[in-house]
């Protein structure tokens, strides 16, 4: 699904192409799987740059669809690819955050990688096997604990991430992005959000799932960050830059792709509120731009709920450009955007109440101050009272983050 653009521009010696996604000109690495001999890894290395610390020389590889697993002098190597090359990752790197699993080196075309290397060393199993082991045991609350960790470590690595570079919210393009993946999808579902404060542009992470998150030895939480997908591919070429809720919300999604279905109701959102729980504890505000980050993530004013739906529409779009099956949760979420909506359409109803008690507040305290009467005061007073009110029920009956979409 590569959006009805114009023909892809192929170098007949060159092993990419540049095709047009979600209206965007991206590079478009036309091998389906990374090297997966010696000879292949050889000749990579001599036609794309090279940066950091990466193997010339393999004395024996292994590959794998996306991940190699490579020997040689200096070493052993992990490495993973993707068809849809981006930069920036030497830029987050410059964060230096230990819980983050930083690349040691890559192979790039035009400054854009498609290749990352790890040094490969024992490591426990992923935090997605772990709790996947917990679910069929039924050991919601070692699952929870797990999740809660991860939680905590995105949060450390996001805190860091916003000291190397911040942004203003940018509704408009994010909205615009929604809007395109919409259209790419032919989704009949609608939802826009006026991108309120607590959400900065900053050096996110991108599509963060559990089996990017594993323990050392040390029982310290660490996350790698992911390759990108198409629709990723095409933001990042325009320039596009995401808020830390999006990082979360991917890990959300991911989540509900694991729990959804083997889980109750209740053990479901218990395992979403341990990673926000995670999450919004941990200390720091950088990364919600000095706004408590728990007031980030509420549904009013789109919250970490709008940027689940566009996960949805992303994994919707990515899964269908690489002939995969949708999962379930994308059709889920996608089902639930018009009830939330209507729900959300009630709350306004109170958010716009409260807002004429306080203007009745106002005058009123005018009034008293001008010519103190009893009517004044009663006035201010009511006002005063229908303001609290009004906006506790605002708040009360709006979805929280963890049961938003359960």
């Amino acid at each position: 699904m590569e959006s009805g653009g114009p023909a892809a521009e192929t170098d007949s010696g060159a092993p990419f192409e540049m095709i047009e996604v979600l209206g965007s000109k991206i590079h478009k690495i036309t091998l389906d799987n990374a090297p997966s001999s010696i000879e292949e890894w050889v000749k990579a290395t001599q036609f794309f740059d090279a940066w950091g610390d990466v193997p010339m020389e393999p004395i024996s590889l292994d590959g794998q669809g996306q991940k190699i697993t490579i020997e040689s002098r200096s070493g052993s190597y992990r490495a993973e690819f993707s068809r849809w090359p981006v930069s920036g990752m030497r830029a987050r790197m410059r964060s230096g955050n230990s819980r983050v699993d930083w690349p040691v080196g890559g192979l790039t075309i035009e400054g854009l990688d498609f290749i990352l290397l790890w040094k490969h060393e024992p490591s426990s199993p992923d935090a997605e096997e772990v709790i996947l082991q917990h679910i069929r045991s039924r050991d919601m609350d070692s699952a929870m604990k797990i999740l809660e960790r991860c939680g905590r470590a995105l949060a450390s690595a996001q805190e860091d991430l916003s000291t190397q570079w911040t942004g203003p919210s940018d509704s408009r393009t994010w909205n615009s992005s929604i809007t395109r993946l919409e259209e790419a999808t032919k989704s009949r579902t609608l939802w826009r959000a006026p991108i309120k404060p607590g959400m900065p542009a900053m050096l996110s992470l991108g599509k963060m799932s559990l089996d990017r998150f594993s323990e050392s030895y040390e029982g310290v939480m660490r996350l790698r960050p992911p390759m990108c997908g198409p629709s990723d591919a095409a933001s990042r070429s325009r320039g596009i830059e995401w808020p830390a809720l999006r990082d979360l919300a991917a890990l959300l999604y991911n989540i509900g792709e694991i729990a959804h279905g083997n889980v109750e109701d209740e053990d479901f959102e218990n395992l979403r509120l341990a990673a926000i729980r995670g999450w919004s504890k941990y200390p720091g505000r950088r990364r919600t731009g000095g706004v408590n980050p728990h007031r980030a993530l509420q549904i009013i004013g789109g919250g970490v709920s709008i940027w689940e739906y566009e996960q949805a529409l992303s994994s919707k779009f990515d899964t269908t450009e690489n002939s995969s099956p949708i999962p379930p949760r994308t059709d889920y979420i996608l089902s639930k955007v018009a009830p939330i909506q209507r729900k959300l359409f009630t709350t306004r109803i109170f958010s716009a109440a409260s807002l004429v008690g306080a203007s009745s507040a106002f005058l009123g305290t005018i009034a008293s101050i001008l010519e103190p009467t009893q009517a004044s005061f009663f006035a201010a007073a009511g006002g005063v009272s229908v303001y609290i009110m009004m906006n506790a029920l605002y708040r009360y009956v709006a979805p929280n983050p963890e049961t938003t979409f359960t």
